[in-house]
């Protein structure tokens, strides 16, 4: 453990809150300016599904493998990394005249959301006592959200101005810059790689339970993608208002990404939150499966929505950080590919059953039978934690 004065504590927890806003900013983005790219470059939905599902299902694929190298190469490293390398994206974002290169940009954007937990998390077991991890994972877990609302509040203004590459190429600037100030603020932590696996070379149980849970959750949260498209295309939303259904989302996953992880680490229960957040996910797809009959029910979907699918991981990375016998990188990295793979598998499919039917019935439909599904596999693992 590194002890930091208080001005370096809260630039530490500063600088790991934007890694995550960072690493995964990317798919919410091409979400938020789903109009403008799909008029620019004359797609289809289950196209723009499709440059989502590069860069998660990518990021799923490639995530083990970031968690392995950071419990190689430290925290540090590895954050330095996905800031460079989601900076890079954006970039390249901004300077794509094809799809080829949205597709490229997509999935150089994914590396840096496969190292952004293993990264975040391995600092916060090396730097941070216990006791003190809970609020500060669900601070750095909130970046996600965080900058998803400040997305969808600013995107769509600069893209309507300027266009949807300048608006990729604004996002660039902020990751690059945050490289360059955590050489210099986050501490180069002693890291043991030996403590990989547990002692019979197995991940331990409870790792794959999340990623399991992970998996259900991250495909019935994957709807949002398309939430604001939705909102303008089947409740007549301009182009603000329904990227303000992101912002929405985001502000309520702000706080109960914080407020989740520390009942969790103040209960020392994981299942419990997960169990009533995978309620939640299910009113939320009702929510919205009802809002084209009374608009107004999509706000408080996006309520719901922020407080269960997009909340849920800084409980279960609060449960990585704190599980015995198996490294964090690596533990990370098997949790996130469950989740990047629901994430992953949900935007081509709801694309293309969009484009075929020409209507969200049935995507909420696939939303809710995902949160039910995750509700019965955390409902299974607490019982088997109550038996153990």
């Amino acid at each position: 453990m590194r002890h930091l004065n208080p001005t370096r504590r809260a630039l530490f927890v500063a600088l790991l809150f934007a890694a995550m806003g960072a690493a995964t900013l990317a798919p919410a983005a091409v979400g938020i300016l789903a109009t403008f790219m799909l008029e620019d470059l004359a797609i289809s939905r289950s196209t723009l599904g499709w440059v989502v599902s590069t860069n998660v299902l990518l990021a799923a694929v490639v995530s083990p493998i970031a968690g392995s190298l950071t419990d190689r190469l430290g925290g540090k490293v590895a954050l330095i990394a996905v800031f460079v390398l989601s900076g890079s994206a954006f970039a390249l974002f901004g300077a794509a005249s094809a799809l080829i290169l949205v597709f490229v940009a997509s999935a150089v954007a994914a590396l840096s959301q496969a190292g952004g937990n293993p990264a975040t998390n391995t600092l916060i077991g090396d730097v941070l006592e216990p006791g003190e991890r809970g609020v500060v994972t669900g601070i750095k877990q909130s970046g996600v959200q965080a900058a998803i609302a400040v997305a969808g509040v600013t995107l769509p203004s600069v893209a309507l101005a300027f266009g949807w590459r300048a608006a990729m190429l604004v996002v660039a600037v902020g990751p690059l810059l945050a490289a360059v100030a955590s050489w210099f603020v986050i501490p180069a932590a002693p890291h043991d790689s030996t403590d990989t696996v547990t002692a019979d070379g197995t991940v331990p149980r409870s790792i794959l339970w999340i990623a399991a849970f992970g998996f259900f959750f991250g495909f019935a949260g994957a709807i949002m993608f398309f939430v604001p498209l939705f909102a303008e295309e089947s409740l007549g939303f301009d182009a603000r208002i329904a990227g303000a259904t992101a912002t929405v989302a985001g502000v309520v996953a702000f706080g109960a990404r914080i407020g989740w992880a520390r009942y969790a680490e103040v209960r020392s229960d994981y299942a419990g939150p997960l169990s009533t957040m995978a309620i939640l996910g299910i009113v939320s797809a009702c929510l919205f499966a009802l809002s084209p009959a009374l608009p107004v029910l999509i706000w408080p979907a996006a309520i719901t929505t922020g407080a269960s699918t997009s909340a849920w991981n800084s409980v279960g990375m609060l449960a990585v950080i704190d599980e015995p016998g198996a490294a964090t990188g690596r533990a990370s990295g098997i949790v996130l590919f469950g989740f990047l793979a629901g994430l992953g598998l949900g935007p081509p499919l709801y694309g293309a059953v969009v484009d075929a039917t020409e209507s969200y019935v049935l995507v909420w439909s696939l939303s809710l039978a995902a949160a039910v599904a995750a509700l019965v596999l955390v409902t299974r693992w607490n019982r088997t934690l109550q038996h153990s």
